[in-house]
């Protein structure tokens, strides 16, 4: 076969029609879900630091999933304000998709979770300072990793629901997308690319000059973050420019191996992982696998933000467990809990959203008449 054979074969190809719905991205978040569960599943009985070759290597892997769902994020982030410019249904979209499962998995911790773990009494429990301000810490974001009084007091981590320290950026996100988009800057191919070098700079800067005074780990998070989900969005604004095909996707993969030990290596990585991801969502999967695996139900939110007290629970229940049995029993409680999550509180949410910006448009007009 040809040079330009292999050459069209390896480096040309579609970028995919996300309007089309012909892609794989919600069964690809919930791998990133269950790919965190099982960093978990590992950590939750040690604690930290992470040790072991395995360990480490599955903590890498989790480390890529987190800037995967803010590349993905980022995309769909871009597409929505690109394509519609009603703000109100905007942020409506994004109340919806972040605050009713939370609100309802801090319920959960604070009313069931807490009482049937905690080491005092129910009235001690309930009185107890941190049991009251628990919901406003998780909710509103305040601490996200609280803990609550009794409960879990004697494992290796302490917190109630550790992977909610991540969805405080992910709001960031959706407030400085809004608020681009609100001045124009967020709604064209120019202005977005224009951010993402913006975010890329500044977090390689960080990268080469770290801050270390006082809330680094934020500095850091949010810079990674940032980063990430420009990423995604520029890649939705230029992606009539970018083909998605098998040889530029191990380019760039090597390319983030060979620079891993550099101040690029966050953006080296991140640019290949965002790449990969979208070759893989836009994958063509023929027959009935494709069309389950396009239209799978999406319970990675719920994945994510109940699996932590899961394995709470079940490390509370039998303190020498080994991580992959904890996982074997983590991995299927999760699967069936963001599946209730998502069918009971997620859908009827976001079902909701129309009659709820409707009232809310209603009663801004009514606002707006004159006496």
């Amino acid at each position: 076969m040809s040079v330009s054979f292999w050459t069209k074969s390896l480096f040309a190809g579609p970028h995919g029609r996300l309007e089309d719905r012909s892609n794989s991205f919600t069964a690809i978040r919930i791998g990133f879900a269950f790919l965190v569960l099982y960093g978990h599943a590992i950590m939750l009985p040690h604690g930290l630091p992470i040790e072991g070759q395995w360990a480490v290597i599955v903590d890498g892997g989790v480390q890529f999933a987190l800037d995967g769902f803010f590349i993905l994020s980022g995309y769909m982030i871009a597409a929505s304000l690109i394509n519609r410019h009603d703000m109100l249904n905007y942020a409506a979209s994004r109340i919806l998709r972040i605050f009713p499962g939370l609100i309802a998995a801090a319920v959960i911790l604070w009313l069931v979770v807490g009482p049937l773990f905690t080491s005092l009494s129910w009235a001690e429990y309930f009185t107890h300072s941190a049991s009251l301000s628990f919901l406003a810490k998780l909710i509103f974001q305040i601490n996200p990793q609280a803990d609550l009084p009794g409960v879990f007091t004697d494992h290796p981590m302490t917190d109630m629901n550790g992977p909610l320290w991540t969805i405080r950026y992910e709001l960031l996100a959706y407030l400085g997308a809004g608020l681009l988009a609100a001045i124009g800057i967020f709604r064209n191919r120019m202005g977005i690319l224009i951010v993402f070098i913006a975010a890329a700079m500044l977090s390689n800067l960080e990268m080469i000059m770290p801050y270390e005074g006082m809330g680094a780990g934020t500095v850091f998070a949010a810079a990674r973050f940032g980063g990430a989900f420009m990423l995604g969005a520029a890649f939705y604004a230029w992606r009539d420019h970018i083909p998605l095909s098998a040889g530029w996707a191990i380019m760039l993969v090597a390319g983030a191996v060979i620079m891993a030990d550099t101040p690029a290596s966050m953006l080296t990585g991140q640019l290949a992982m965002g790449y990969v991801t979208l070759w893989l969502g836009f994958m063509v999967i023929p027959g009935k696998t494709g069309h389950a695996i396009r239209n799978v139900e999406d319970v990675s939110y719920g994945v994510y933000i109940l699996h932590w007290p899961i394995g709470q629970m079940v490390l509370a229940l039998y303190p020498d467990i080994t991580p992959h049995a904890l996982l074997m029993v983590m991995a299927p409680t999760a699967l069936l809990s963001g599946w209730l999550l998502r069918v009971l509180v997620e859908k009827p949410a976001l079902n909701a959203k129309a009659d709820i910006v409707a009232a809310l448009r209603k009663r801004s007009d009514q606002t707006a008449k004159p006496a």
